[in-house]
């Protein structure tokens, strides 16, 4: 079992939204990981529509949804995203990312962007995930 904040997983395991051929991929992919948290990219989703072609597989699946500010390049841009976030799918929860070069996607402790500016004071109420290494 897994408790972050007010819910709990069976799974310890997040699973990403980035790189599948499809939508359809995706979600077979994230079933068969037995992952209940998704991460997912604020910037590759359109909010307007339900039907995206992202967001609405991952509403269907009935998988809990950890928003990220992948794509960010400052600290401002990340709020921005944070607070979209916040107003679009209804949580309060949030994985900080901001890459001021995505070429080397460096983790939030060498980043300076990623320090004070976006913490928790600017987006009121948010639970952050800072993103703490890189990729494995």
């Amino acid at each position: 079992m897994l408790r972050i904040a007010d819910k709990t997983f069976e799974s310890h395991l997040f699973t990403g939204t980035g790189k599948f051929a499809a939508p359809e991929v995706m979600v077979e992919a994230i079933r068969a990981s037995g992952s209940q948290l998704v991460t997912l990219a604020m910037k590759r989703v359109d909010l307007r529509q339900r039907n995206d072609a992202i967001l609405a597989p991952l509403l269907a699946a009935g998988v809990s949804l950890l928003p990220n500010t992948s794509g960010a390049k400052t600290a401002e841009e990340a709020v921005f995203a944070a607070r979209l976030a916040r107003e679009a799918l209804g949580t309060h929860w949030l994985k900080l990312e901001i890459h001021p070069d995505a070429r080397w996607l460096l983790p939030t402790r060498l980043n300076p962007e990623s320090g004070g500016a976006a913490g928790p004071r600017r987006v009121r109420g948010a639970a952050l995930l800072r993103r703490r290494s890189g990729a494995v």
